[in-house]
């Protein structure tokens, strides 16, 4: 199913389209774009009032958008705003004017929703498991700050403190701008600070960074550094450099940030506020350095739709919805679901996609697929020592709701060969299946190995993967947030039953960001 979110913030209004299967937790998306229309320029959140210009903006905007998303197949379109439409008094009114001149309903989010929906969208696309993050969304108009691990917030804040809205206050035609930094500085700390005081009560494991102003200041920093990136997804900054770089650019002229290699031309004037509010909340919470994550707010809106439609399948009794409810609460049952697991399942299928026309097998086959890799892991629960085999135990002796009994003794046996020795002619239930299923379970097998190496520590550094067939060989390249030798290794050595399989070989790489010292 085809969603689109459109993401009304102060400076800019984001596009995205996201073909998504809300059961397996899997993406892809189809489109973005994104403008900087700039609803809360002219001190609009100073003066409480967005300006008949900056409405008619964004209306027009929201109707382009609007119409490209329907145009590449979105069945639901969710608009959202943020802080901009929420503080002005005539906030109603563009919420009003944009549903008469486009149809579109615009939700106006209050902070602590927006903040929730930016944990959604970082959580799907940044693999925190256990570890607990601080998530930092410097906006236009405000700042978010969620404390959260993968599976919840912890704690979720909104502050008055944008890149456009501080611009405006402390910053703009001001004379002097290092005596106006000093200002603004005193100003976003003495915010900033009660905040970060409770924050740190917090276990923090990592800080993250989402926003536009972030990703603009990786790319800066990148620029600086000589290194080229594709994407900043994944990049380190670290608050030295950063202090730097807000040295340099406070005493230069507006023309002058925005010729320098890497910047957005249209953030040149506001981007010295937001790293400011990043150099503030980074020194105050303690943190040397912050990881960027592309995914934001409009992520957070298609997931949130994604499961308002898995929970609403259940509720109306939808077959397949309790297929997939039945395999978790099993996992559940055997205290194995987890970060790795959905991890591996969302690898394991990327992989069945990317490898259709080479292995042939029918859609429903995914089923089979996911529910084995959610519970390969079920047999710790019985020992480590041989737990595939426990697992396979597992599986092929407890009743599953809504999965038929045959299915129920392939996702075993798929489980079964995740690891260690491949199928075998004198492995009896292996040798029980009939030819055709034999087969299957050698090539979903095949998939589910290479997946789980590719997350052999359990770190979730592999984001997302290419595969495809060329010249006999089946070229794997994983893109990561880091260092994935040991991924590459593991997953390497586990391919043996893949190249049995299909007679191909297989060669695993990595894409990995830049990352600063």
């Amino acid at each position: 199913m085809l969603f689109g979110a459109i993401d009304v913030g102060t400076n800019s209004i984001h596009l995205i389209v996201v073909e998504l299967d809300a059961a397996f937790d899997t993406s892809r998306v189809v489109y973005k774009a994104r403008e900087m229309v700039r609803l809360g320029s002219d001190d609009a959140l100073e003066h409480g009032r967005l300006t008949r210009k900056a409405m008619e903006r964004g209306v027009d905007a929201i109707a382009r958008f609007a119409e490209a998303a329907h145009e590449r197949g979105a069945d639901r379109v969710r608009a959202v705003a943020t802080s901009a439409v929420r503080e002005t008094a005539n906030g109603g009114e563009f919420r009003d004017l944009v549903e008469a001149r486009t149809g579109v309903r615009l939700e106006i989010l209050d902070g602590a929703e927006e903040a929730r929906l930016i944990h959604l969208g970082v959580a799907n696309g940044y693999p925190l498991y256990d570890r607990v993050a601080c998530i930092i969304d410097i906006g236009g108009g405000s700042t978010e700050f969620v404390v959260a691990d993968g599976e919840r917030p912890y704690l979720v804040d909104s502050v008055k403190l944008g890149s456009l809205r501080l611009y405006d206050a402390y910053l703009r035609g001001r004379p002097d701008p290092l005596r106006a930094a000093r200002k603004l500085d005193a100003h976003v700390t003495g915010v900033l600070a009660p905040l970060t005081e409770r924050i740190r009560h917090y276990r923090i494991d990592l800080a993250l960074g989402t926003s536009g102003t972030i990703m603009g200041l990786a790319a800066l920093d990148a620029a600086a550094r000589g290194l080229t990136v594709k994407r900043v997804h994944g990049y380190t900054l670290s608050r030295l450099r950063l202090e730097t770089l807000q040295r340099k650019m406070l005493v230069m002229t507006e023309a002058d940030r925005r010729r320098m290699p890497g910047m957005n031309p249209r953030r040149a004037d506001i981007i010295v506020a937001g790293n400011a509010v990043l150099i503030a909340a980074l020194s105050l919470l303690g943190r040397d350095e912050i990881v960027v994550c592309e995914r934001a707010l409009r992520d957070g809106v298609v997931v949130d739709l994604a499961h308002r439609d898995r929970l609403l399948a259940e509720r109306l009794g939808d077959e397949r919805a309790a297929r997939l409810d039945a395999v978790e609460r099993l996992a559940q049952r055997y205290e194995h679901l987890g970060g790795h697991q959905r991890h591996v399942a969302r690898l394991a299928l990327v992989l069945f996609e990317r490898l259709a026309p080479l292995h042939g097998l029918a859609p429903g086959d995914r089923d089979l697929l996911w529910a084995a890799a959610i519970l390969h892991g079920i047999g710790r629960f019985v020992s480590d020592s041989g737990h595939h085999k426990h697992a396979a135990y597992l599986i092929r002796s407890t009743p599953l709701p809504g999965w038929r009994d045959e299915e129920r003794l392939l996702v075993a046996q798929i489980a079964r060969y995740y690891r260690k020795a491949m199928p075998k002619p004198t492995h009896l239930d292996y040798a029980a299946l009939d030819a055709p299923d034999r087969r299957r379970v050698d090539m979903l097998a095949a998939l589910l190995r290479i997946a789980d190496g590719l997350d052999i520590r359990h770190l979730g550094l592999v984001n997302d993967v290419a595969a495809g067939l060329e010249n006999g060989i089946v070229h794997v390249t994983a893109q990561a947030d880091g260092d994935v030798s040991d991924e590459l290794d593991a997953a390497t050595a586990k391919a043996d039953l893949f190249e049995r399989a299909f007679g191909v070989r297989v060669a695993l790489d990595a894409v990995v960001p830049a990352t600063l010292g």
